[in-house]
């Protein structure tokens, strides 16, 4: 009986605050001029507003596209005898980034020496029994069979050489790390006496002539950025470009991946820096408009405008596209002729709602 009684007050509760806030639009709010002077109010043409597009500030963060990052490693188990660059230093393609020597990199050197000496013993058998087979003194599968173990010596040679070439190991033996192309050392693990095992990073490196900002927007704000908007950047001569609005909301974060890249960096930021991005809004639709900040209010879950009427005002219900610094881009069906209020909104807003209901 009581969750009965429950449910029945919740539901008419529901719909006294429905009716409520029906009223409450509705309503007009009656004044004289000199009270709308008295409380503060002033107007302005909406058609005079659908010029004043402003761009959004939203924060963001530089990162360096995966395409021009690397990842130097140890090739095999060694010391780490020299490091010769630091976090943070502009390198040059094929500079040396450090020395490792050990036993696994002498181990290799002589394998291949190994099977070089293998691979040549191999070619020299198969020239003799090419000239014994041309005299009548072996027969043709004595050849054929030189030949296999000629090519079988050639291909493991040609392994051994690989995993030399791979450590970069020189003729002393000792492993030589150097940049495969010109750019910043962004990690750098590397620590002389260190022992380091097989594929352990260290060094990251990244060319930063490019960068990418990824830059986070609520879903309203992601929907009517355009791919090619212009994102501006403090201290950034040129802007970047939108090349990317992600179509999924990030689950963590709930917000939309808005990608630009900044081509012309000239070191105006730095790489993993939290920014602030100035997305430039694109021209105003249809029924859009650009008002301030000041004009808009929000009750029960809407977002109002005052609109002047013949003997005052009358609240309307508009939907938020995307909100800026200092203003609010909107879509309300309104003729651009209509006389919005830009000030005084707090003072309109407590007559409004005494005539609907207590907020």
């Amino acid at each position: 009986m009581h969750d009965t009684t429950g449910a029945i007050r919740r539901l008419l509760a529901v719909i006294l605050s429905f009716c409520a806030l029906s009223l409450a639009e509705a309503a007009e709010i009656n004044l004289s001029a000199e009270q709308v002077k008295r409380l503060g109010v002033a107007t302005k043409e909406l058609g005079s507003l659908r010029a004043a597009a402003t761009a959004l500030e939203l924060p963001a963060q530089v990162v360096v596209p995966p395409g021009q990052l690397a990842v130097l490693a140890a090739p095999l188990p060694a010391l780490v005898t020299r490091v010769h660059v630091a976090y943070g230093e502009q390198v040059r393609a094929g500079q040396i980034l450090a020395e490792l020597q050990g036993p696994a990199l002498l181990e290799a050197q002589s394998a291949y020496a190994q099977a070089q000496s293998q691979a040549v013993l191999a070619s020299e058998n198969r020239q003799r029994d090419e000239n014994l087979l041309a005299d009548g003194i072996i027969p043709q599968s004595r050849l054929s069979a030189s030949r296999a173990i000629e090519r079988q010596a050639s291909v493991l040679a040609a392994e051994k050489r690989r995993v030399l070439q791979f450590a970069g190991v020189n003729q002393a033996g000792v492993a030589v790390l150097r940049a495969p192309f010109a750019g910043v050392v962004l990690e750098a693990n590397a620590a002389a006496g260190a022992q380091v095992d097989a594929l352990t990073p260290l060094f990251k490196l990244g060319r930063v002539d490019t960068l990418w900002l990824e830059i986070q927007a609520n879903p309203a704000q992601a929907a009517w950025v355009p791919l090619g908007a212009q994102v501006g950047i403090a201290g950034c001569s040129a802007p970047a470009r939108v090349t990317l609005v992600a179509p999924a909301v990030q689950s963590a974060s709930q917000s939309v991946l808005v990608r630009a890249e900044l081509t012309q960096v000239a070191g105006c930021v730095k790489p993993f820096a939290f920014v602030q991005a100035r997305v430039q809004a694109p021209d105003l639709g249809k029924d859009q408009w650009q008002v301030p900040l000041t004009a808009v209010l929000r009750h029960q879950g809407k977002t109002w405008l005052f609109v002047a009427q013949d003997q005052g005002f009358r609240a309307v219900p508009v939907r938020v596209l995307a909100e800026g610094t200092g203003s609010v881009r909107i879509a309300a069906d309104l003729p651009p002729t209509a006389q919005v209020v830009t000030r005084g909104v707090a003072a309109l807003k407590g007559s409004w709602l005494g005539l609907g209901q207590e907020e």
